[in-house]
């Protein structure tokens, strides 16, 4: 329900009696600011919220300077309001409650007001200065005097997760598994996305730059997915053509055509708290609330207990698969876990490109096909060509990438590459690259059955191929 649209009569903040308490709402209306409002009481002795909007919002370093102007007053029943207001009201546009608590007034006189706000994410002294009339509204200054807030927990880093079979169950929630790259979005006064690899990749994905503006909170750690899609459904290919992207004029051209999304699932840090010891319902939870989802950021669907009739949507879809994640455990960074696992239609392997073969036909002069191969106890071992998958882009990348490295021997035994007469013709280089292919399964011969290319990828290093991750992300675990 939309909050009273009924109009109060406005009281001067400078000599109006004081109220004790305040809110701050974050306003995603036709352009985002915080309405600031002070709890005062008007000449009917009633007390009323005393309002600003702050487009940048309060300030969190001592001498920033944000705009503020002032707004109607409004009725002491709007400091609860968190929701949508409709887009043929004044003000339409989703609001949520950034932050409430009690206010002390410090000093005020015709010139500017001093006042400490002590909320649940604000602890600190402000001053607002006036410094007159503009387009018939007050403009004011907002200053940070002093800021005190206690210190914080070091944010926290991040990874899971290990493979298993579709199945129900009440302790357990089911979400898509999203055929994107993974990413921390650290939020505060800005964004910026970090990959798993402890990489900045912000700069790569322009349209995600601001996503702080549609997250409540001070600073958080949202941890999801980038996506691209095609037809509706998550394209590692599509996505495969931005990532390696870091010139700013080809980037904001490939944009338009391949924009991206960021799924989140998780919360990690919020607030100068680390949040990864709590259960993951209470996580999502705090996620739920926090988020305000538009066209670049939505939350990642959660279903509860049924994990084999999502498992046979995504297949119907041609979704990746799913994720199983145990409702009750903490968050576990860095190190693989048992209560997230993943439930695919399909594997993706990480495999090293060791080499590759000319095509023929239309293919001639160009890759045929690439050698794949995964350390195996420090040294590499053969797992399959990969020959399909490939468009035209992704075809001349691959070629580009083999040009650019140097030439090698053969890193296989005289037997292997006798084994496979492919490999006879086979033009070796250095072990630098990491693909990613899906396929169906790896045979005894540890082979990898009917593989795909995707793509290659920035985010891991030859060394994490393993034969070891390999046999255990493509043999079926109960969950």
């Amino acid at each position: 329900m939309s909050p009273s649209s009924e109009p109060v009569p406005d009281v001067d903040p400078r000599t109006a009696p004081l109220g004790d308490s305040f809110v701050i709402q974050q306003h995603h209306a036709t352009a985002l600011h915080h309405d600031f409002r002070l709890e005062m009481i008007n000449e009917a002795g009633t007390p009323v919220l005393v309002s600003w909007a702050v487009p940048k919002g309060l300030p969190r370093r001592r001498g920033d300077r944000h705009l503020a102007i002032r707004t109607p007053d409004h009725h002491m029943s709007h400091a609860d309001f968190s929701g949508s207001i409709p887009e043929d009201e004044y003000g339409g546009g989703e609001v949520r409650i950034f932050d409430r608590g009690s206010y002390e007034m410090d000093d005020r006189n015709e010139e500017r007001i001093t006042f400490r706000l002590d909320g649940e994410r604000l602890q600190g002294r402000w001053h607002l200065v006036y410094t007159g009339p503009e387009r018939d509204r007050d403009q004011w200054l907002a200053i940070m005097s002093e800021d005190l807030r206690p210190p914080g927990d070091p944010p926290p880093p991040a990874d899971p997760t290990l493979t298993g079979a579709a199945f129900d169950s009440p302790d357990w929630v089911f979400e898509p598994k999203w055929d994107g790259i993974r990413a921390i979005a650290k939020c505060g006064e800005e964004t910026r996305l970090i990959s798993r690899n402890d990489r900045d990749i912000t700069v790569a994905y322009p349209e995600l730059a601001a996503l702080h503006d549609q997250v409540v909170a001070l600073d958080a750690m949202l941890d999801g997915e980038i996506v691209a899609f095609a037809d509706g459904v998550p394209s590692f290919q599509r996505l495969q053509q931005r990532m390696h992207l870091r010139d700013e004029r080809k980037i904001a051209q490939v944009a338009r055509d391949i924009p991206v999304v960021y799924m989140a699932f998780d919360l990690i840090f919020l607030d100068g708290s680390d949040l990864t010891g709590l259960p993951l319902d209470e996580r999502r939870s705090l996620l739920d609330e926090i988020v305000v989802p538009d066209l670049r950021i939505q939350l990642s669907p959660a279903t509860p207990d049924d994990g084999v009739a999502l498992f046979a949507a995504a297949s119907q879809q041609g979704l990746e698969g799913v994720m199983a994640k145990r409702r009750k455990a903490p968050y576990q960074p860095g190190a693989r876990s048992r209560d997230w696992l993943k439930i695919k239609v399909v594997f993706d392997a990480d495999v090293v490109i060791v080499g590759w073969t000319e095509g023929e036909g239309r293919r001639h002069g160009t890759v045929g096909s690439l050698v794949m191969a995964v350390y195996d106890g420090g040294t590499l071992r053969y797992v399959g060509n990969v020959g399909t998958g490939f468009d035209k882009a992704s075809l001349a990348d691959a070629m580009e990438q083999m040009e650019a490295l140097s030439e090698t021997e053969p890193p296989f035994s005289s037997d292997v590459i006798r084994s496979r007469p492919e490999l006879r013709s086979a033009h070796w280089v250095e072990p630098a690259l990491v693909a990613v292919v899906e396929h169906r399964q790896l045979t005894d011969a540890g082979r990898l059955r009917a593989p795909s290319f995707k793509g290659f990828r920035e985010d891991k290093t030859p060394e994490e191929c393993t034969y070891d991750q390999l046999a255990s992300a493509a043999a079926p675990t109960p969950g």
